[in-house]
């Protein structure tokens, strides 16, 4: 996989000078990571834009995502796969220290770590609760971190003096939040087997389609062929016949559609660059799963029915 991504025009700069017989899985993610990344940075270099803000969300992205995987890690005791995926590229732009995050012998000594930061709100409380009970709610940090990410966002967009700019932007990020609310109400009534209302405390409290009374029907779907007619009747349809393996690939799917509408229709240059932010990401986690895929030895055909393509 690495020499195939090797002679691709948007990895292949990055991993020139590694040898695909020897890179780890975390190494490789890093670097693609980091190839990522780069396309960002130049943005920021060179775009003089209102879209140029945007690029302190990649980096409080980047920064979630380094919180709850040092996290886990600490949870768990096993820290060499995450040594090994640490974005290095990330230290000139955050003034966390998630290698020591990433190392922290308890609980107690991660939350030392992040008091002070922009995320001490959302994690420190459950980090010290996690100390005493010995067990970490990473599901509940997720949510937190993510609220007060979108708040921020949501903020920002709202000092937009152009009216139709602005609302583009809040349809755009708040359709992405209720595919993630969608995964989450699947997810706790489900595979959980808990009630409708603990399903509503974990959610990311912003909406655009997901009302209450969508939620309670969303939550009484036993399959995904059920969930994705009732997507559809609330206005996510997915424009295929082929229906998902699970939630998270329908609503990555629906999600993927109205993306590349918006990245090929808008006149706004923000709505852009985030449709174009959460592409990206759909094509990172693709190569996630095939990395994962070809760890695990799942043949083509069983990694394919996992891609959202």
């Amino acid at each position: 996989m690495c020499a195939y991504l090797k002679q691709t025009e948007r990895y292949g700069k990055a991993l020139a000078s590694v040898n695909p017989q020897t890179v780890h899985r975390g190494q490789l993610e890093a670097m693609i990571r980091k190839s990522v990344f780069d396309i960002f940075e130049r943005f920021y270099s060179f775009d003089h834009s209102e879209s140029r803000s945007f690029f302190r969300y990649i980096i409080m992205q980047l920064e979630i995502e380094q919180i709850l995987s040092a996290l886990q890690s600490v949870a768990s005791g096993i820290t060499i796969e995450y040594i090994a995926a640490l974005p290095m590229f990330l230290t000139k732009h955050t003034h966390i220290d998630f290698a020591a995050l990433g190392l922290a012998k308890n609980f107690a000594e991660a939350a030392a770590l992040l008091r002070g930061t922009a995320y001490e709100k959302s994690v420190c409380p459950a980090l010290v609760e996690a100390e005493s009970t010995g067990e970490l709610n990473i599901c509940n940090i997720e949510r937190r971190l993510y609220t007060e990410y979108y708040l921020d966002m949501l903020k920002a967009v709202e000092q937009n003096r152009d009216k139709a700019e602005k609302k583009e932007l809040k349809r755009l990020i708040l359709g992405v939040i209720d595919m993630k609310n969608v995964v989450t109400v699947y997810r706790y009534t489900r595979l959980f087997g808990a009630g409708t209302s603990s399903a509503k405390d974990a959610l990311i409290p912003f909406k655009r389609r997901l009302s209450d009374d969508a939620i309670e029907r969303l939550s009484e779907q036993n399959d995904i062929m059920k969930l994705a007619a009732e997507l559809d009747a609330i206005g996510y349809g997915l424009h295929s016949q082929e229906i998902p393996v699970t939630v998270e690939i329908l609503t990555d799917k629906i999600s993927l559609q109205h993306l590349k509408k918006l990245f090929r229709m808008s006149r706004s240059s923000l709505v852009v660059y985030f449709a174009f932010m959460e592409l990206i990401g759909v094509e990172l986690k693709n190569i996630k799963t095939i990395i994962e895929g070809i760890r695990y030895h799942l043949d083509g055909g069983a990694i394919l029915e996992m891609l959202v393509v």
